[in-house]
C-alpha cells in the first residue's frame, strides 16, 4: 500500500494532554462522506475495464477488453459509448455502456502495414472520428515509417471515408483539435491561429487570430486543451504557457476559450512550474498536482477569484493522474498501481486509501 503523510498517523487516534493526562481525542481526519454517485471505469493491466460504483468504491462489473489491455480510454460525449485503445495504439475496441459489453473493435493495419493512431478526437454526434496515424511497413531489412495524416473514420460503417488536408499545408506531430457542440464545425488549433473547418466538407470555411484575441505583447503560446465531463459544451478551460519575447522568461496562467464567441478569458498565475490541472464540478475550482520528486504538491486554483490559493506538499507517488468526485468534495490520485488515494478537496489531508484487484492503466469519472 502507498505510503501518505497522514497515513499512519490516520490509523491511530491523536492524544492530548489534559489535567488527567493523556487521553485519546478524535481521529485526525474523519471518514469522507461519498465523492458522489458517478460512476469510475478503471482499466486494468489484466486486460478489463472495471465499473466502480463511486458512492461506495466497490466494483460492480467487469467488461473483457479483446484487443489487449485498456491503455487509453476516451468517452462518447452523450456517455452511451466507450473507445478503448491497446498499448501499440493500433486497435480499438467499442463498448455500449448500457449493455456493458463489447460493441466491435476495428483496426487499419492492414498485412505489412501498421498503422498507429497518435490521436482520437470522436464528435459529438458519434458519427465519426478524426484520427491522427503514422504508418510503418514492414520491409525485408527495415521498418518505412510514413508521414502524419489526418483522417476521418465512419463509426457507422467502420472505414475510413476521407484523407483530411493539413491546415496551411504543414505536417504536425501532433494536432489540437476541438468540435463545436452541434458537430458541425471542427476547430484545428496551430500555434498562431485557429482554423475552422466544415465537418461535412471537411473545408476550411474560417481563420480566428487566437494569438491576437490573447495579447500581442506575449508571445506565441500553448494550451493543454483538458478534457473535462465538468466543462461547458463549447469551451475548454485548462493551463496556458507563453516565453515572454524580452525577458525569455516562461509564464503560466489560466485560460477558458469560447469557441462560439471566439474569445480566450486568461489570467497569469506566476512563473510555468510542472503542475496540472483537473476541473472541479461547477467550475469554480480547479485543482492540480505538481509531480516533481520529493517536492510532491496539490494546488487549488480558485478560478473565480484568478488565483492559486493552495500549495500543499504531500508524500505523492510516481505516475499521478488527478481526477476530482462528481460531487467537488474529494479528490483521487491514482494510476500507478492497485489503488486510489482519497483526499479531501477543502483541506487536500489524505483520507484513505480504495484498494481493487489490479493494477490501473487509465481511468474516468462519470457523473450521472
Amino acid at each position: 500500500m502507498s505510503r501518505h503523510p497522514y497515513g499512519r498517523m490516520l490509523q491511530r487516534c491523536r492524544f492530548v494532554l489534559s489535567a488527567a493526562g493523556l487521553v485519546a481525542a478524535a481521529p485526525l481526519l474523519a471518514q469522507p462522506a461519498s465523492g458522489g454517485n458517478g460512476t469510475i471505469y478503471y482499466g486494468t493491466y489484466d486486460k478489463k475495464v472495471l465499473i466502480i460504483d463511486e458512492s461506495t468504491m466497490s466494483v460492480r462489473d467487469s467488461m473483457p477488453v479483446s484487443i489487449g489491455i485498456p491503455y487509453a480510454m476516451t468517452l462518447s460525449t452523450d456517455r452511451t459509448k466507450l473507445y478503448v485503445l491497446e498499448p501499440s495504439r493500433e486497435s480499438v475496441e467499442i463498448f455500449d455502456l448500457a449493455n456493458r459489453r463489447s460493441a466491435g473493435k476495428f483496426t487499419l493495419n492492414d498485412g505489412p502495414l501498421h498503422v498507429r493512431l497518435s490521436g482520437f478526437n470522436v464528435d459529438p454526434l458519434d458519427r465519426f472520428a478524426v484520427m491522427l496515424v503514422k504508418t510503418a511497413r514492414k520491409r525485408a531489412d527495415r521498418w518505412e515509417i510514413g508521414k502524419p495524416t489526418l483522417l476521418r473514420y465512419d463509426l457507422q460503417k467502420r472505414a475510413v471515408t476521407d484523407t483530411i488536408p493539413w491546415p496551411d499545408g504543414k505536417e504536425r506531430e501532433g494536432a489540437q483539435i476541438l468540435f463545436s457542440p452541434d458537430g458541425a464545425n471542427m476547430y484545428f488549433f496551430t500555434d498562431e491561429d485557429v482554423l475552422i473547418y466544415d465537418t461535412q466538407t471537411l473545408k476550411q470555411v474560417d481563420k480566428w487570430d487566437l494569438q491576437r484575441s490573447v495579447d500581442d505583447g506575449l508571445g506565441n503560446w500553448s494550451f493543454g486543451f483538458p478534457n473535462s465531463l465538468y466543462e461547458e459544451r463549447g469551451f475548454s478551460t485548462g493551463l496556458f504557457r507563453t516565453t515572454d519575447p524580452i525577458n525569455r522568461r516562461t509564464m503560466m496562467g489560466v485560460a477558458r476559450v469560447d469557441l462560439a464567441k471566439r474569445t480566450v478569458d486568461f489570467y497569469s498565475l506566476g512563473p510555468s512550474e510542472g503542475v496540472g490541472f483537473a476541473l472541479a464540478p461547477g467550475r469554480r475550482k480547479a485543482y492540480g498536482l505538481r509531480q516533481q520528486v520529493g517536492n510532491y504538491q496539490f494546488w487549488t486554483y480558485d478560478l473565480e477569484n484568478r488565483r492559486v490559493t493552495q500549495r500543499v506538499e504531500f508524500e505523492g507517488r510516481p505516475r499521478m493522474g488527478l481526477s476530482v468526485s462528481t460531487n467537488g468534495s474529494l479528490l483521487y490520485v491514482h494510476t500507478a498501481g492497485a489503488t486510489i488515494d482519497i483526499y479531501d478537496a477543502e483541506t487536500l489531508r489524505y483520507a484513505r486509501t480504495a484498494t481493487f484487484r489490479a493494477d490501473m492503466t487509465s481511468l474516468i469519472v462519470v457523473p450521472r
